[in-house]
């Protein structure tokens, strides 16, 4: 494959690993995919160009064997600990929608080692006992965790007139991926680790489906949205990137967060690293405040030359956002 991305896919049965260049062993030969009978796509938010990441001519000739002929495989971002409301509509294959039938959302798909941890308001379908009560979401534990294939949520709604049903999850996750530098981008994951062992990655794994927990000849005769919807911690942005400062003075460097709405982000401990010249930070960690921001003070003795670096980042991310001090007399 082309893409450098770190995710892992499930045919409802068969684990299929995509993990960038590290090639792709089904589990049986290559059975190419036909037209499904029953067509699911998501309407809201509506998956395109700029809003999500085509995933499907990565499919093509390799885990699309596992879906109907019609997959649409996108990823797509959210705020990490965000509420969000997802809606599909169901169709059968002449696209006739299917009214008042009761459909299933399924979250953190078996075997896909999502990390992702929700609750909802709507009823749902588990199997596993792991979880503190119907409306919590636990991550699928996969490959040689005792639980494994034991996170796979199916969420259940019941479609209206339009053969539309929505389902709402709250994340519960304490940190996510870094900020994406556009949402039809891929973020970079830490290379040859599966996005399930990794720090760097933290997605979901989300399958409309009419059933609760399809085999994999079920889901071979639906054309669906397959969405591997990415959580992010807010972007961290320093207000001054650069600047010169009066060794024997105090400066105070200012750091903003915002969502992926540009809207600041409020409540999320942001933590600090010096590194070069200049004195020890008072601090190491800051709560932003309801215009998003956190400030640090730096300073130095007199005489003292030379580059301060102050990097700033959401609590349990691992990367951050540097703010450069030159030290001058």
């Amino acid at each position: 494959m082309k893409t450098n991305m770190r995710r892992t896919l499930v045919g409802a049965a068969t684990a299929v690993a995509l993990l960038g260049t590290i090639a792709i062993q089904p589990a049986h030969a290559y059975t190419a995919p036909v037209a499904g009978s029953t067509v699911m796509r998501m309407t809201s938010p509506l998956p395109g160009a700029t809003n999500s990441y085509n995933m499907t001519p990565d499919a093509k000739g390799n885990w699309d064997q596992y879906y109907g002929k019609g997959l649409n495989a996108r990823v797509m971002y959210a705020d990490v600990r965000s509420e969000i409301t997802l809606e599909f509509k169901y169709s059968n294959a002449a696209g006739a929608p299917l009214t008042s039938r009761t459909v299933y959302l399924i979250v953190n798909k078996k075997f896909s080692c999502s990390k992702t941890t929700f609750s909802t308001t709507n009823s749902t379908n588990y199997p596993g006992s792991n979880r503190p009560n119907s409306s919590s979401i636990v991550r699928d534990w996969c490959g040689d965790q005792p639980q494994m294939g034991a996170g796979e949520t199916a969420l259940i709604a019941t479609t209206d007139a339009f053969g539309k049903a929505r389902f709402n999850l709250k994340n519960y996750n304490i940190t996510g991926e870094m900020f994406p530098s556009a949402l039809n981008k891929l973020n970079k994951y830490s290379k040859g680790i599966p996005c399930g062992d990794d720090s760097m990655c933290l997605q979901t794994t989300i399958a409309p489906s009419l059933y609760a927990h399809p085999t994999e000849a079920q889901e071979r005769g639906e054309d669906k949205d397959l969405i591997f919807l990415a959580f992010v911690n807010p972007k961290v942005s320093a207000t001054v990137k650069t600047q010169k400062v009066k060794a024997g003075t105090t400066k105070t460097l200012t750091y903003k967060l915002t969502n992926l709405s540009g809207l600041p982000v409020s409540g999320t401990t942001v933590t600090f690293e010096s590194f070069g010249e200049g004195s020890d930070l008072e601090e190491w960690s800051e709560v932003s405040n309801a215009k998003g921001e956190v400030t640090i003070k730096v300073t130095a003795p007199k005489g003292t030359l030379g580059l301060q670096v102050v990097r700033a980042k959401v609590y349990g991310a691992p990367m951050g956002t540097d703010s450069k001090v030159y030290w001058i007399k």
